[in-house]
């Protein structure tokens, strides 16, 4: 039991010290040209037929679900879940 507990802690110690990483390896530059360009201007044509204009940050994806009728930005980094 004790092996396990050690086992899934340095699991997490591990998982956390990569994604840290990834942060420092992706470095001011693209922090610097996110904040840049700011945001992005999203179009898309709704059910009615009309068009539907919205804002999402530079980092995130432009979201339409057709089924639902919505339409929001995603998640930096994982787009649209």
């Amino acid at each position: 039991m004790k092996r396990a507990v050690i086992s899934l802690g340095l699991a997490a110690a591990l998982a956390l010290a990569g994604t840290l990483a990834f942060d420092v390896l992706g470095g001011p530059e693209k922090t610097a040209a996110v904040a840049a360009k700011g945001y992005k201007t999203c179009k898309a044509k709704t059910n009615a037929g009309k068009i539907k204009t919205w804002r999402c940050g530079a980092d995130q994806a432009c979201c339409v679900n057709r089924t639902l009728d919505t339409y929001v930005c995603g998640l930096p980094g994982l787009g649209c879940l």
